[in-house]
């Protein structure tokens, strides 16, 4: 089991800002209402005693459902993956950090430069890279499987997902039809254990703003299941939030909320994972923007209301607007990740991420990977006692002399980090090296990657498959 390191340090929210925002998003459930186009969902919300309205959906949620359903919440979650050895726990603002998210629609090929749309293949590819970089702590995916039937596509990204990496999956499922599929999947790995021992969280994400859609639905599965449930609301400022940042958080909080109350009505005790951020729209081009600061400052207030429920968190930071791994890619996914794990997000995603989240590449994986290395170095942040006060070797090399050969020196040395990927050698020694710069060595890095020997469970393999075969039948008959 992998402890993240503790985190936390950076806040700009007060207590009574938190609480303003808590009590909005309280009074926005209770009296705006959150509309559901699922009746499965009104059904189950007007039996438990909230006021809906059949004609329009709409669903207006009392406070202290809300209160109560918090208090049956865990405020610590744990995934498990194939090999317990990867279990990760969210709780205490401990950090990891993952790949990507929801399939990307592009890709930017590692072999060609070319950015195109993505197979099964790729998703095979990403994962294999993920299970590798030893800076990545869970998987979602960068590339999506386009390639296979629009229906089944979830299906098949899953059952990439289970056969090649061992570490703990983070990834959507929406609608009841995904999510018990998946739920079956993981019940090949893990069996009855699967309710204790989730191999995965899945990702959910409702319509803003404040709307339940039939995707939804897949909460009664993963809730009666004991499966985590890993939200990320996305309102965008000015657009489906609006675009004052408190508003748009108390909006994104109320919709997390609702999905909370959701989960516990149906299983109390069910895990949530609470993803209250919101994005950033860029009104020049009317895209969603991933390198803004205000996306960054939206983990500092998802990590502050999560503290205020005693709940884990969903936020992102391996993410870029830039199309290429170029400087652009770096300075953003840099800032992303640093507020990130300063803030004490647990579940830190989108390494892999370009262009706003519709590129996946390999290469900026790569580097991503580095840049969380780095980041993870800092937030460890300085040990102060009396060995790394060092005053005896202060006293032992005295005035003009040099602490190089110094046993407190070697002892000491694995401390600093050492880049793997980035250039610290000599411009001389760079230029006889074939002056090359971070992307061809990223580009070299996923090639070494892709060519070591493929390691799987084929009997495991074989079982998801005839999942896969069986979900296939289901769909193509509906045709």
């Amino acid at each position: 089991m992998k402890l993240g390191l503790e985190s936390g340090q950076l806040k700009f929210l007060s207590k009574d800002d938190v609480e303003k925002i808590h009590q909005t998003s309280l009074r926005i459930l209770e009296e705006i209402g959150i509309k559901s186009s699922s009746k499965i969902i009104l059904d189950f919300f007007k039996k438990e005693g909230a006021e809906t309205d059949e004609k329009t959906g709409l669903i207006k949620i009392p406070e202290n459902l809300v209160k109560d359903s918090l208090k049956k919440a865990p405020s610590k979650v744990v995934i498990y993956g194939y090999n317990p050895k990867n279990a990760i726990v969210l709780e205490n603002k401990r950090i990891y950090f993952g790949f990507g998210g929801t399939p990307t629609p592009y890709i930017l090929d590692h072999v060609t430069g070319e950015i195109r749309r993505p197979t099964k293949e790729d998703v095979i590819k990403a994962t294999r890279l993920g299970e590798y970089l030893s800076e990545m702590d869970f998987i979602m995916t960068i590339a999506g499987a386009f390639d296979v039937p629009y229906e089944l596509e979830y299906i098949h990204e899953w059952e990439v997902l289970l056969t090649y990496t061992t570490k703990p999956i983070v990834y959507s499922a929406p609608g009841l039809f995904n999510a018990n599929k998946v739920i079956e999947m993981g019940r090949v790995i893990k069996g009855d254990r699967l309710e204790k021992e989730p191999v995965f969280g899945v990702y959910v994400e409702m319509p803003s703003p404040l709307m339940f859609h039939m995707t939804n639905e897949n909460i009664f599965s993963l809730a009666k299941n004991n499966i985590p449930i890993v939200v990320g609301q996305m309102p965008q400022l000015g657009a489906t939030a609006p675009i004052t940042y408190a508003g748009a958080v108390a909006l994104s909080n109320a919709e997390n909320l609702a999905a909370l109350t959701l989960a516990e009505l149906i299983k109390p005790g069910a895990p949530f994972v609470l993803g209250a951020y919101v994005t950033p729209l860029d009104m020049r081009t009317g895209r969603c923007a991933y390198g803004a600061p205000e996306f960054a400052m939206g983990n500092i207030a998802n990590a502050a209301l999560a503290e205020f429920y005693n709940l884990p968190t969903f936020g992102w930071g391996g993410c870029s607007d830039s199309k290429l791994p170029d400087a652009q890619a770096g300075a953003e996914v840099m800032m992303n990740s640093l507020v990130a794990a300063l803030s004490g997000i647990c579940l830190i995603h989108d390494c892999g991420y370009l262009a706003g989240g519709s590129i996946g590449s390999l290469e900026m994986a790569v580097i991503s990977n580095e840049v969380v290395g780095m980041v993870k170095r800092i937030v460890r942040g300085i040990d102060v006692n009396e060995e790394t006060l060092a005053f005896d070797v202060i006293r032992d090399v005295g005035p003009g002399g040099h602490f190089l050969s110094h046993k407190h020196t070697l002892k000491h040395l694995p401390s600093l980090y050492v880049s793997r990927l980035f250039s610290r050698e000599s411009e001389v020694k760079w230029m006889k090296m074939g002056r090359k710069d971070v992307r061809t060595k990223a580009r070299e890095e996923v090639n070494k990657i892709l060519s070591q020997p493929v390691t799987i469970d084929k009997s495991l393999s074989e079982e998801i498959k005839k999942i896969v075969r069986k979900a296939e039948e289901e769909v193509l008959k509906k045709r």
